[in-house]
């Protein structure tokens, strides 16, 4: 097995990777902030030590766009790194870079990537370097770019958008850490970049529409927009709440993008492309089986004080049986679910979703009567004025789950 040394471990793809690579038995080294580290800065005494390659991941965002070359951390941090390695008698290393690389890409990101693969290739580590440019990114936890997509398709079945028409080439993040353990471990000669990315292509717009198609949604209808109008959107996202927040660097990337044939590099990788549909909607209903579990626990921990693992299986059988899994409740909710009390509706609004299910919770509670201690009156008269307080919030906000 392996010794890797790994930066941006924390990051998506690190993420991933890091899990990808100790499950094959590899041993991992962490290389950031953890250890004292950052992009540009000296790596601590002793970390290549018995290392056979480096998989550069990290990037710093904090780079203006126009802001001068030596000004750029990313750059001078890449070569710093990958030549420290090379002295150190590392074997490989390799950078993960992107299909949005070019010298006139649209966005800082993809210019930046250009430039470290252009100095990477002239410099004293030159020999070791391998290149992955990697494509759109999906899969495993719902951040990052893949994230952000699948809230925006999911959002409204009326979707302002630019560059529907661009192609653009799905990836599993799962078969991305394949291939960059195979680049990191194997002898493949270095040159020209492997491309991780998808050999057929789709447009945004068809991609976008898959993506709302397995969170099992109906159709999306696109309003275009110009350029100019949607990073204008994306800067006001900063101020609007309960929207996601949409980085004008990400749609710039957007609509500068290019395919780039990946057939030969995945020959090379002996990488297969999974159908991204058929993996997402495994993934997400593998998921949703995981949220019904915990709704159902939310649910009885906010009426009992706690939920047995037993008893919230039933309720999370009773729900899905009777179509109100999954009632949608929020990360915040499951984790305090006291919060529920800020959207129960009226006992009159016996139609509504959460009321059902709070209905159906209160059954497999009195099921489980003699195990759940009794309350006594003076109890009973601080739910009662706690209800009466909360009436006017609840009118306002039962809304949501409904």
């Amino acid at each position: 097995m392996a010794r890797l040394l790994i930066t941006g471990s924390t990051g998506y793809i690190g993420g991933e990777l890091v899990a990808l690579a100790r499950a094959e038995g590899h041993d991992v080294v962490e290389l950031g902030r953890a250890a004292g580290w950052r992009i540009g800065a000296p790596v601590p005494a002793g970390m290549f030590d018995g290392v056979d390659a480096v998989i550069h991941l990290a990037h710093s965002w904090a780079v203006e766009d126009g802001a001068p070359e030596a000004a750029n951390p990313n750059i001078e941090g890449a070569v710093r790194l990958a030549e420290a390695a090379a002295d150190a008698g590392v074997k490989r290393f390799v950078f993960a870079s992107s299909t949005s690389s070019r010298p006139n890409a649209l966005n800082v990101y993809g210019r930046t990537k250009f430039r470290i693969e252009e100095h990477l290739s002239r410099s004293t580590a030159a020999a070791g370097v391998r290149i992955a440019r990697i494509g759109l990114v999906y899969g495993g936890p719902r951040t990052a770019m893949y994230g952000l997509m699948l809230k925006l398709a999911g959002l409204s079945p009326v979707l302002p958008m630019i560059g529907l028409s661009r192609e653009v080439q799905p990836i599993h993040v799962e078969e991305v850490g394949k291939g960059l353990l195979t680049l990191a471990l194997s002898d493949l000669q270095s040159g020209d970049p492997f491309i991780l990315a998808s050999a057929g292509k789709m447009t945004f717009g068809t991609w976008l529409r898959l993506l709302r198609r397995v969170q099992g949604r109906g159709g999306l209808i696109f309003l275009p927009v110009p350029i100019a109008l949607a990073l204008l959107a994306c800067r006001m996202t900063a101020f609007v709440p309960l929207i996601p927040t949409v980085d004008p660097e990400r749609v710039l990337g957007l609509a500068g993008a290019a395919p780039m044939e990946s057939a030969a590099s995945l020959t090379r990788l002996g990488l297969t492309i999974g159908d991204p549909e058929t993996r997402l909607s495994a993934e997400l209903h593998r998921d949703q089986g995981d949220t019904a579990l915990a709704e159902a626990s939310a649910l009885l921990t906010y009426l009992t004080g706690r939920a047995e693992e037993a008893s919230a299986e039933r309720l999370a059988e009773a729900l899905r049986r009777e179509h109100l899994s999954p009632i949608g409740l929020s990360e915040r909710i499951i984790k305090s679910p006291a919060l529920i009390a800020l959207y129960e509706p009226p006992a009159t609004r016996q139609d509504h979703r959460l009321a059902r299910a709070l209905y159906l919770a209160d059954l497999v509670r009195e099921a489980e009567v003699d195990r759940v201690a009794s309350h006594g009156f003076f109890y009973s008269l601080v739910t009662a004025a706690v209800d009466i307080c909360l009436l006017p919030v609840r009118l306002i906000l039962s809304g949501r789950y409904r």
